[in-house]
């Protein structure tokens, strides 16, 4: 019997039903699968495990932080077998080309790796957007038979078939199936590292419940938020994620979103709608929301906030 584990970090919900999918891939073949979150695993206590799944959002087109320090503080897994899986709303990104190199080195075989469109919660994205409506049924059957095809490779592999080892895409192979639009969003990255700076993050003090209210500091994931100073402090391992604005359960956190807003606006088409079209194009995205029901004027962080709840 092979004894897995599947690990995610989630913040709107997205990864973990993915996550949950996959799960019960595994263990729907009788095999003896944990399933947990990325803060409640020791990264150095995986030895007991012959697979190992992770997976967490792309952000800015790659992996947060959080998730970069867990595969940095991985021990004693030499040989052991893991696949990685992420969700996003438009553009995997770099994230894939990230990680999987990063698990590699720390000793693991990769033997599979798969990206989810899902829904998306950015502040400044229209809503509804292009990807809403993500995971589906389709998309939770496709975690469970992707979890279903690990498991089967990690056996055929562990009896000697190492062909089965795939090898990742490199380059412009790489490019052309996760990153379509590579120029574009680079230009999108450094009008957002322009107008994005830690000290425009404000708290509201009439509205703050601190200390009995820690919710930003316990759901940072970079632990980035300092409110022992005054006014508080939202340092430089911030990664400008937004989730302790758009979650505040007060909504004491505030931006201000508009100059951000109006840089943004004409990336949202040359960029994510680009993305989307061509993932469409070659049959690798599942439309939903029709393109004339896109809210190209109700940008997502003119919602009332809090926006959504952490749902990990």
């Amino acid at each position: 019997m092979i004894k897995s584990i599947v690990i995610y970090y989630s913040q709107t919900g997205n990864t973990k039903k993915i996550a949950q999918a996959i799960h019960a891939g595994i263990s729907q073949m009788g095999e003896q699968c944990d399933i947990a979150r990325l803060r409640d695993v020791d990264p150095r206590n995986l030895a007991g495990y012959d697979l190992i799944g992770l997976g967490s959002p792309v952000i800015h087109s790659r992996e947060l932080p959080n998730v970069a320090h867990f595969i940095n503080s991985i021990k004693s897994v030499d040989g052991k077998h893991a696949f990685v899986f992420c969700t996003h709303g438009a553009i995997p990104g770099y994230y894939l080309a990230r990680v999987v190199p990063a698990m590699i080195q720390k000793g693991l075989t990769v033997i599979g790796w798969k990206d989810w469109f899902c829904s998306a919660y950015h502040p400044i994205i229209p809503k509804p957007y292009f990807t809403d409506g993500h995971p589906d049924a389709i998309d939770l059957k496709e975690a469970e038979d992707f979890s279903k095809e690990m498991m089967e490779r990690s056996r055929k592999i562990s009896l000697g078939e190492t062909d089965l080892i795939p090898t990742f895409p490199r380059g412009t192979e790489y490019d052309e199936r996760y990153f379509p639009v590579p120029d574009s969003f680079s230009l999108a990255g450094e009008e957002f590292k322009k107008l994005v700076i830690r000290k425009n993050f404000k708290v509201n003090a009439e509205k703050c419940n601190y200390p009995r209210c820690t919710h930003c500091i316990d759901n940072c994931p970079t632990g980035a938020i300092d409110f022992s100073v005054s006014p508080p402090l939202f340092d430089k391992d911030c990664d400008n994620c937004f989730l302790c604005e758009q979650t505040c359960p007060r909504g004491a956190i505030e931006f201000d979103y508009e100059p951000l807003d109006n840089s943004h606006k004409p990336l949202n088409v040359s960029v994510l709608q680009k993305s989307v079209d061509t993932f469409e194009a070659k049959g690798l995205f599942r439309r939903l929301v029709p393109n004339e029901d896109i809210g190209w004027n109700t940008s997502f962080w003119k919602n009332k906030k809090p926006r959504f709840k952490i749902d990990d």
